[in-house]
């Protein structure tokens, strides 16, 4: 059972912004220092994707671990845990909404993996766990780096 009022939780969820969160500014800062140039949720590729680097063909996906359930896989029927996240946790209360909004999460996100794809873009899904600390977020800018360096046009 939730702790607070609907009311109080209502106001709380609302205040969740889905673009211009930590984890995302975060990552646009070090592109921006490491001199890439991107354009944040470009609507004319579908699914909007956090930030677009064309001139590496490049999408990066800066994802929450709870909404879009890091360690969480979508096997076609259901959610199956393949590793553990301890931040994507599941609500206590009003557990069949929270299992049907992370089921549509996770399917629209897997779409939109299998469209851009289609259209040749490159992937980074970068989870918000790998943000929180010093050592994680310098190994997954690395990460990054490479990646782009290596589907850089010339």
């Amino acid at each position: 059972m939730d702790t607070i009022s609907k009311e109080k939780r209502s106001k709380v969820m609302s205040a969740i912004h889905s673009r211009d969160t930590l984890p995302e500014i975060c990552v646009r800062k070090m592109l921006w220092r490491a001199g890439y140039r991107f354009r944040v949720c470009d609507r004319r590729i579908v699914g909007h994707p956090d930030i677009v680097i064309p001139k590496c063909r490049a999408l990066i996906e800066v994802r929450g671990c709870f909404w879009h359930r890091h360690g969480w896989e979508w096997d076609g029927r259901k959610l199956v845990e393949t590793s553990h996240c301890p931040t994507a946790t599941m609500p206590k209360s009003n557990c069949s909404f929270w299992r049907e909004k992370f089921r549509r999460n996770v399917r629209r996100d897997a779409q939109h993996e299998r469209d851009w794809a289609e259209l040749g873009w490159n992937l980074i899904v970068v989870w918000e766990c790998g943000l929180a600390k010093s050592r994680d977020r310098e190994r997954t800018f690395r990460f990054i780096l490479r990646n782009l360096a290596k589907w850089e046009r010339k």
